[in-house]
């Protein structure tokens, strides 16, 4: 029988992190980078070796405020992409921040991620939501390969390189084009999720990170409609299958759910 969420679960249910370990890789390419999103593709379908990735702003390339990690390498051993044609990806939802109990859709200084993208594009994710324009990783090499690095930076309500210690939270989808096009000819199904430590303690970032793991098994966000499909979320004792609605101001409505095993 269909049950009412309490409203302070909800939001935990609409803003956390949504995180999935389907197709996780086993083994790698010796010359794939652990720690990189590593994609492959079968068909029209762009598998991927983890739904979660955690990167760090105070890495020592990027400094405190920047990094170029994770990067995208295309294990294609598993599956090539077509020579020539362009990866790509869609940002979806909104930044998310970690303030040290929980994953909030707020931010404690008007922080924003941005993204520079192969074409020198700024994507931007802000905790009100995200660029609707897609961003371009690179174009497949003559094996169906890729292995890009893009630069991530985080500012403040000021427009400065910085940012509250904490964790942040964005996801992204990832399709294939052709050259100097937008429509999909291959297409992952679930976003992924890239969780950007800023100063915190290693233990207090695995504790965000473990967060954002317990919350949702899977799920299925389509910018296009604005519909969240959760595949298996816990509340109140009991697992359910919920679909929300996109009804605009970082508001989600519930329109249907159901108890499962």
């Amino acid at each position: 029988m269909f049950k009412t969420f309490k409203l302070h679960f909800i939001a935990l249910l609409l803003f956390g992190s949504f995180v999935s370990s389907v197709f996780a890789a086993d083994n790698h390419d010796q010359d794939q980078h652990e720690g990189d999103i590593q994609p492959w593709k079968i068909g029209a379908e762009i598998f991927l070796n983890s739904h979660s990735f955690e990167s760090d702003f105070s890495d020592l390339p990027g400094g405190n405020f920047n990094t170029e990690n994770p990067g995208v390498d295309v294990n294609v051993s598993k599956g090539s992409f077509t020579s020539g044609n362009w990866l790509q990806f869609q940002p979806v939802g909104q930044l998310l921040f970690w303030n040290g109990s929980e994953w909030v859709p707020t931010v404690p200084n008007g922080e924003r991620i941005e993204l520079k993208d192969a074409l020198d594009q700024i994507i931007s994710f802000r905790s009100d939501g995200v660029d609707n324009k897609s961003a371009i990783i690179g174009e497949i090499d003559n094996e169906g390969g890729l292995h890009e690095h893009l630069n991530f930076s985080i500012y403040n309500v000021s427009n400065t390189l910085n940012g509250s210690v904490g964790a942040y939270r964005i996801q992204l989808k990832l399709f294939e084009t052709k050259p100097q096009s937008d429509v999909s000819v291959s297409i992952a199904t679930s976003p992924i999720s890239i969780i950007f430590n800023r100063g915190l303690e290693h233990d207090q970032f695995e504790l965000a990170v473990a967060a954002a793991d317990r919350f949702i098994d899977h799920s299925i966000f389509v910018a296009e409609t604005g519909l969240l499909t959760l595949q298996r979320v816990k509340a109140l004792g009991s697992y359910y299958q919920a679909k929300l609605q996109h009804i605009g101001n970082n508001q989600f409505q519930l329109i249907e759910a159901k108890e499962i095993p």
